[in-house]
């Protein structure tokens, strides 16, 4: 790539003011241009060691700052290239002045990704390991920060590379046998199809617990569902600790869905309050519905939040009609306007055994603050037993990865059924060099132009 031998420029930490904010640079000038901002000779730069110097306006005598600079020596740099650094004071107008100071000097602005995306092309990491990058910056919760700090490492490149060299290997035995059918050392179906059985193993090893690792990532999907004025609402912020969504006496004050991640105990939850389900003429709450029945579908638990102080609405009761086994607690909220009795009654009508049997009840007071520690623990008691949790065992959380997985899978598994089917190993070949194909979009070897672009756009300048 003709980019390659640009020299890139952009600052690397957050917008707005800081302690600490850092200009990087990357290509075959970068030292260079870090020579002529500091004033000093190229060849003094040590690889890796950090110098206390002035930045300098090219031209002039005008001190920018006072920074610490660094070079990075290709080839030990993140992005494989001639690198450097400049460690300056965190304000955004001193960093944009180095970064003009450095086009002026012959960089150019980076795109976005472009640093890790020189750190694929170069060989310093994977695809996989580079979009590990991405995630660990967008990461919410700790469990999703934990899953792609795992995949940074490269445990999964090292799966992937593995489950890639044993088709690479399947495939050279095929051709041995086409080539010279008559060597002794040529495999036959036998041996090919024992071959093909343990690369599949491996594959489904991986995907055994993707789509909780991608839930992990993602958040567990918990939709606090009911009728309007139930207390959804005011439930959401006393699980948040903010007053995140609008609460009044009204009645359909949400109409929209509202989501916010929470952390529990390790478990990332994404609460989504939704609109309250009642009939309407409203065009917008119509809608707002929909889009919560839509939530409702697609949520790991849902939580029925019903006013312990009303009868239960004809809405309500066919929501709990029409999601009967499905993990659910059932929230009688507002109980501090009822006695004891009307708790226990409601409790009995509900057949509370949560965590066996029957639906889970917990009486709160989202108002007041009441039984929502409770309500947390039966909740998190709820996604461990329905399986879900088990997310922080997965190796894949990447949708994408899945995807490129299960194509490989399927074409390895059309190759074991010819194979069984007496055909010739070179008809199998086709599926399986389409399965190498798939497993090589999820380290980078077979990814195309069009993937890359799409995967490094969402990563933002300077990194």
């Amino acid at each position: 790539m003709d980019q390659l031998q640009d020299t890139i420029v952009a600052i690397a930490t957050p917008v707005g003011a800081g302690g600490v904010g850092i200009v990087r640079l990357s290509g075959p000038d970068a030292i260079r241009i870090l020579a002529a901002l500091t004033r000093r000779d190229e060849a003094s730069f040590e690889s890796h060691k950090l110098r206390l110097l002035p930045i300098y306006r090219p031209n002039s005598d005008e001190v920018l700052d006072k920074a610490l600079a660094v070079a990075f020596r290709a080839p030990h740099s993140y992005t494989g290239q001639d690198s450097a650094e400049v460690q300056a004071h965190g304000g955004p107008l001193v960093l944009q002045r180095i970064v003009r100071a450095a086009i002026e000097l012959g960089a150019r602005q980076a795109e976005a990704g472009e640093f890790t995306l020189r750190a694929f092309i170069s060989g310093r990491m994977d695809l996989s390991q580079a979009e590990a990058v991405a995630d660990l910056i967008s990461a919410r919760t700790a469990p999703a920060a934990g899953l792609a700090a795992e995949q940074l490492t490269g445990r999964l490149a090292a799966d992937i590379a593995h489950i890639e060299e044993d088709i690479l290997t399947t495939l050279a035995q095929i051709a041995v046998g086409v080539d010279f059918p008559d060597d002794q050392d040529a495999p036959d179906n036998s041996a090919i199809i024992a071959r093909v059985k343990a690369t599949i193993a491996d594959i489904d090893r991986l995907l055994l617990h993707a789509d909780e690792g991608r839930l992990y990532r993602e958040g567990l999907r918990v939709a606090l569902c009911g009728a309007v004025n139930a207390g959804k609402s005011s439930l959401l912020n006393a699980l948040l600790g903010a007053e995140r969504a609008i609460v009044t006496d009204e009645a359909g004050t949400t109409r929209d869905t509202i989501e916010e991640m929470i952390d529990l105990d390790g478990m990332p939850l994404l609460l989504i309050d939704t609109a309250g389900f009642r009939d309407t003429d409203g065009k917008a709450e119509r809608l707002g519905i929909d889009r919560s029945r839509r939530a409702a579908a697609e949520a790991q638990l849902l939580l029925i939040v019903i006013d312990a102080a009303e009868d239960i609405p004809e809405e309500t009761q066919r929501l709990m009609d029409n999601t009967t086994g499905r993990p659910r607690i059932i929230v009688l909220n507002k109980a501090d306007l009822v006695s004891e009795m009307d708790i226990l009654w409601m409790r009995q009508r509900f057949d509370n055994t949560c965590g066996t049997t029957g639906d889970a009840v917990v009486a709160i007071s989202a108002k007041q603050g009441e039984g929502i520690r409770q309500l947390l623990n039966c909740m998190r008691a709820i996604l461990i037993e329905s399986g879900v949790a088990a997310g922080r065992q997965a190796r894949i959380s990447n949708i994408r990865h899945q995807q490129a997985l299960l194509r490989a899978r399927e074409s390895l598994s059309e190759a074991l059924a010819a194979l069984n089917a007496g055909m010739l190993p070179d008809v199998a070949g086709i599926d399986i060099e389409n399965a190498y194909t798939a497993v090589g979009e999820v380290s980078g070897k077979t990814a195309s132009a069009e993937v890359l672009t799409a995967i490094f756009s969402r990563f933002c300048v300077g990194k």
